[in-house]
C-alpha cells in the first residue's frame, strides 16, 4: 500500500455496523501489514470513536450516514479519521480520567476517550463544514 493510499468506509448510526468497522480495520491492516498490537490499538481506537458517534452524536433518532477513513500517512504511521454531521462535539476536551481511583470514586464516561488519547500520538479534532472531524494517528511498527 502506498502512503497516498486511503480506504473509506460509510456507516449508519446503528452499533449493528460495528462488524463492518472491524473488518474495514482488518482489510485495511492486512494490506499494511502492522503489528498485531498496532492492530488491536486501531480496532480499539476506531470502534470506541464510532461507538461514541452512534450512541451519542444522534439525538433526532433518524438514520443517518459518517465515514471513516483510513491511510498510511508513510512508511510508520496510520491516519484515521471519522467525519460525522452530528452536534458539535470535541471529545478530546473531556476531563483525564483518574485511572488510579476506586470504581466509587470515578466519574461515569470518559474511558473510550482516555484509550483513544493514549492509544494514538496525535489526536486532533476540528469542526469543519458543519462535521464534526476527529483525527487520530498512531505510529505502528510493520511487520513483513
Amino acid at each position: 500500500m502506498t502512503p497516498d493510499s486511503r480506504k473509506i468506509l460509510t456507516l449508519r448510526n446503528d452499533l449493528a455496523e460495528l462488524p463492518r468497522l472491524a473488518a474495514f480495520v482488518d482489510e485495511f491492516c492486512d494490506a499494511v501489514q502492522p503489528g498485531e498490537d498496532d492492530r488491536m490499538a486501531l480496532q480499539l481506537v476506531l470502534e470506541e470513536a464510532v461507538t461514541n458517534v452512534i450512541n451519542h452524536g444522534y439525538a433526532d433518532g433518524q438514520g443517518h450516514e459518517f465515514t471513516v477513513t483510513l491511510q498510511l500517512a508513510d512508511e510508520g504511521r496510520v491516519c484515521a479519521v471519522v467525519t460525522d454531521d452530528a452536534a458539535p462535539y470535541d471529545p478530546l476536551t473531556r476531563p483525564p480520567v483518574d485511572v488510579e481511583a476506586s470504581l466509587e470514586d470515578r466519574q461515569v464516561g470518559g474511558l473510550g476517550v482516555h484509550l483513544m488519547k493514549r492509544l494514538t500520538q496525535h489526536a486532533h479534532y476540528e469542526r469543519r463544514d458543519g462535521k464534526n472531524v476527529l483525527t487520530l494517528e498512531r505510529a505502528i511498527r510493520r511487520v513483513s
